[in-house]
This record gives structure tokens, sequence and C-alpha cells, in this order.
């Protein structure tokens, strides 16, 4: 059962593959695009909400702006009205009373008054007849100002309330002499409606304070005269203070969400227009915001453009906090799955390596059960044969006993080596000797076993143990080593360096006779020796039998730490 753990394991990577060791972060990438995604699809639906709303807060604006300034025109058209009835004659105590039942202060921010400016030819006799009617109306002596026009028309201030500072410094300016208002009071008696002038400086703001720019709404009043028929006799008019009409509107808007610049789009000459007015900073938060609105707007006869520029309080970081907690909870929960996908992984891997563990097990107790049955009938077919070489060569009971306990205590002598050699290094050549003794009951001579000092580390110890033993019992069964005319020879060397360090051991068997290549199979001994090459060693091995004999190469690498 553990041992399918792998194939249970569905789509999961196997761990400790490197697919398997970057899926963790594959899957913290996979959930962090996504949250990221929907941090995006979030933040964007709250920009364009935001969007939204200025664009909303704009429009509403502008709305105010319209209805005040028609409110406004409606009270000119209510104080012509009031000349209509009084046939022009009306005096200042009862366009005071008019005015201020207005309560233009209050209910009207944004205006400067109302006033009439009565429209006469150029001359000394209508100038005189002009103050002497500022005389009468506000018991001050004031010339027509300025006193020289080189117009042939003059349209001085009578009227005017409410009578502060501001508008007391009006009273008497010819605003026919100005360019500005007069391209305006033409274009009312054309049209015969209320119409605006371009921006100017109103002659209120040479009042000390801080100044603003202005414009001016015209409305012209004609007179009938007795025979029915009438004519211009004035304009009832009125002046606004820009700086206080924009505040009058922004600021019944809480949290000043937007700055604003307007400008008059008729007025300058480079087409560019004339300011008419600026919130503090605007420029800054142009500069910067990306959140902007523009509006167009009829003013009496004058066209306006208002440009809207969002200020922080519509991008602050509440009004992206949903975007904020999903972006923050995504990051937590890729973190998550990524922490969870690796718990995952690790008892996946310690699943697979316990199934390992037990195969590998199974598989070791498999083959030194093997080994141990193949060893065994090696011992004794060992025992055999060194008994009969022993029986061949004594001459008696005595030194048969003598030669063959000799040759046993040898083999027991190699058997403690080999099981030393799970812990110890061991000498390749003492190795190899020790074997061949132990087989064959004596040592070649150094010609015919030599090569370089080589340490051997406990892995490598037995399995070279294991097989030069194999290949010794293999010599002496079936190689006729034993024999007078059979010859052996065991030769190595080291080649490469560092990592790269390569054990070269060739075999040679020279055979007492001709050997029948085709009689020749596998058997356990053979592929004990192969696995022991190939997958404890590392290496290679290569057989090369003819009718003289067999020569085995053997090639595995060598750890730096092995000295030689």
């Amino acid at each position: 059962m553990i041992g399918k753990l792998p194939r249970l394991a569905g789509f999961n990577m196997l761990p400790g593959t490197r697919l398997g060791r970057f899926q963790p972060y594959a899957i913290f990438l996979v959930a962090l695009c996504l949250g990221f995604a929907m941090t995006v699809a979030v933040y964007r639906a709250e920009t364009a909400a935001n969007q939204a709303r200025f664009e909303r807060l704009a429009d509403e604006t502008v709305d105010r702006m319209n209805n005040r300034i028609g409110q406004h025109i409606a009270l000119l058209t209510a104080t012509r009205g009031l000349f209509e009835a009084q046939e022009g004659f009306l005096n200042r105590p009862t366009f005071q009373r008019f005015v201020q039942g207005l309560d233009l202060l209050n209910e009207y921010a944004g205006v400067q008054g109302i006033g009439f400016a009565r429209y006469v030819s150029s001359g000394p006799a209508n100038e005189i007849e002009v103050s002497a009617e500022i005389k009468r109306n506000y018991d001050i002596t004031r010339q027509v100002i300025p006193p020289v026009t080189s117009e042939p028309y003059r349209t001085p201030i009578v009227l005017i309330e409410p009578l502060d500072d501001r508008n007391r410094e009006a009273i008497g300016y010819d605003m026919y002499s100005e360019a500005t208002r007069r391209a305006a009071m033409i274009r009312a008696m054309v049209s015969g409606e209320p119409t605006a002038s371009a921006p100017v400086r109103l002659v209120q703001e040479n009042v000390e304070g801080p100044a603003q720019m202005g414009f001016l709404v015209y409305l012209p009043y004609m007179a009938k005269k007795p025979d029915g028929s009438s004519s211009l006799d004035g304009f009832v008019y009125a002046p606004f203070r820009a700086g206080d009409l924009h505040s009058a509107i922004i600021d019944r808007i809480p949290g000043e969400p937007f700055v604003i610049q307007t400008t008059d789009s008729d007025a300058g000459s480079d087409g560019r227009g004339v300011v008419l007015y600026q919130s503090q900073g605007f420029e800054a938060f142009a500069a910067t915001s990306n959140m902007k609105a523009s509006r167009a707007l009829d003013v009496a006869g004058r066209h306006w453009r208002m440009q809207f520029v969002a200020t922080g309080t519509l991008s602050d970081a509440f009004a992206h906090l949903g975007s904020l907690l999903i972006g923050a909870v995504s990051i937590l929960l890729a973190g998550a799955l990524m922490a969870l996908n690796r718990i995952q992984l690790k008892h996946l891997e310690s699943a697979q390596t316990i199934a390992e563990f037990s195969r590998k097990s199974a598989e070791q107790k498999d083959l030194l059960l093997g080994e141990m049955k193949h060893r065994i009938k090696n011992h004794i077919a060992r025992i055999q044969a060194m008994a009969r070489q022993t029986l061949r060569n004594s001459s008696d009971l005595q030194t048969f006993e003598k030669t063959f306990s000799a040759r046993l205590q040898s083999m027991a002598n190699a058997q403690d080596l080999l099981t030393r050699s799970h812990w110890d290094k061991a000498e390749l050549k003492k190795l190899i000797a020790g074997e061949l003794e132990q087989v064959f009951g004596t040592v070649p001579p150094d010609d015919k076993l030599n090569g370089p000092v080589v340490q051997l580390d406990p892995g490598q110890t037995q399995a070279m143990g294991l097989t030069v033993h194999e290949l010794a019992t293999n010599a002496m069964k079936y190689g006729q080593i034993t024999d007078d005319e059979g010859d052996l020879t065991v030769k190595w060397s080291v080649k490469g360096r560092g990592k790269k360090r390569m054990l070269h051991l060739h075999w040679r068997e020279k055979a007492a006779a001709r050997i029948d290549v085709n009689a020749q199979g596998k058997g356990f001994g053979s592929r004990l020796i192969e696995a022991n090459i190939k997958g404890e060693l590392k290496g290679e091995i290569e057989r090369q039998l003819t009718p003289e004999g067999l020569t085995v190469i053997i090639r595995f690498p060598l750890e730096e730490s092995d000295g030689v």
C-alpha cells in the first residue's frame, strides 16, 4: 500500500523533482495572479465609480451655476418690470426698498448688487442733469466718471443697491466709456435680451481688500414716449464678483472634492479665452491628478468653460479600500495555499521515502538471502576444490590436514576483512590479495598483482570484495586456474583528476586448456558482479571470453577523498 502512494497523489508533482520543488511557488504565483486580477478589476471599478461620482459633481456644479445666474437674471427682469411700472420715474427710496426685499447678500450670494445706468448723449447739459439725479438719490456731489469721453453716448450709474463702500465707489461711473462694457451693452441693445460682458475688473474693486475678476449682465430698459414709441432710457444691470459667485456654489459641496478654473472662451485675442476664476492650487492639482472634467455653459450670450480637477478627497485610501482589502486577502490566501501545498508535499515526500525505504529493504533482503545461499554453495564448492587440490599435492594425511587447515584459516581471515569493510577504508591490493588467497591458498606475485595504492570506502570495499570473490571463485571453478598451466593477472590504474578520477582494473585469466566459449553462461554470480559494479559502484564492466581464457575490465569513479 505504501508503495502505491506516489500514484495516489493525483495531479501533484512528485516531491524531490525539479517540478515538485517549484510547485508551491507556482501555486503561489497563480493565486497571486488571480488575486492581482481581482484587485485590478475592483480597483478599476472603484476608479470608474469615483470618476462617475466626480462627473456627477461636475454636472451638479454646472447646474447650480446656471440656476444661480438664471436667478440673478430673473431679478434683473423683475427690476426692469419695476421701472416699467414706474414709467421710468423711480426714486432711490423705492428702489432701495425693492432691493432690500430681495435680500441679495443672503439669498443671492455672488452678485454685488443691482443698479441702473442712464443712457444719455454726451454733452455738458446731460452730464449736469445726471449729476443732479445722483444728488437727489444719494445726496452726494458726484461728476460723471471719467469726465471726458470720445464716445457719443454715456451710461453713468445713477442707482445701485445695496449701498456699501464698494457700490458707493461705482456711483457716477460711465460704463459706456470702457470697451468691454460698451460691447456688452451694444449687444444688449441689439438683442433686447440679458447680455453678459467679458471678464473685467469692477469699479468696486478700487476699494481696499482682495480684488477679484468680475463680469456684468445688462438688460436694456426702453422708455415709452407720449406718441406710443419707445427709446432706450438706460440699462438695468448687475455686477458679479467671480470669486464670490463660485464660492457661493462650491461652499455647499462638502469636502472640497475638486478645484475649478472658469474661462470665458469668447474673450481674448489668442483664442484661448480669459480666466474668470481659478481655485487656489488648481495648477498643482492639474499637474498631478488623473481625474478631470470639462463642461461648457452659456451665460447670457457668453460661452464659459468650467474645468474640474479632483483633489485628494476623491482619491484617498478609503476610496480604494475594497481593492486594498482584496489585494491583502489575495496575498494572504496565496501564502496560505503555498504553505499548505508545501506541507502536503512534505507529507507525500515522507510517504514516498518510507515506501522507497521499504522497497529497498525488501530488495536488499532478497539480495542478501540469495547471496547467502550462493555464498554457502560457493564456500562448499571452494572447500571441495581446496580439498581436492590439497589432496593431490599432499603425500600423506598429516600434510593434507596441515595444508587444508591453513587454507580454511585464510578463508576465515578474508571473511573478517570483508566484514570490517563495512566500517573502515580498505586498500585495494590487500582486499584482492586476501580474496585470492582465500580461494587459491596463495597470493600471486607482485608482477601478477600490481597497481597504485587505492583506498576504498566501505561501500566500495564491500562491492569490490564481493566482485573479486565471485571472479576468483568462477576462475577456480571454470577457468582451470588451479591447474599447472593456468595463470591469473590482476592489474589496475587510476586515470583522470578530481571528480573525474576513474579506476581501471584488468582481470586476465589464462586457462590451462582451451575453453568451450559456447558452454559459458551467466549465473547468479555474474548477475551479482554486474549489480555491484553498475549499481553500487556506478561503473562499467566488460567481459571478453576467448578459448584461451577470460578478460574482465572494470571501471568505476573514485571519490576525491580516496587516496592514491
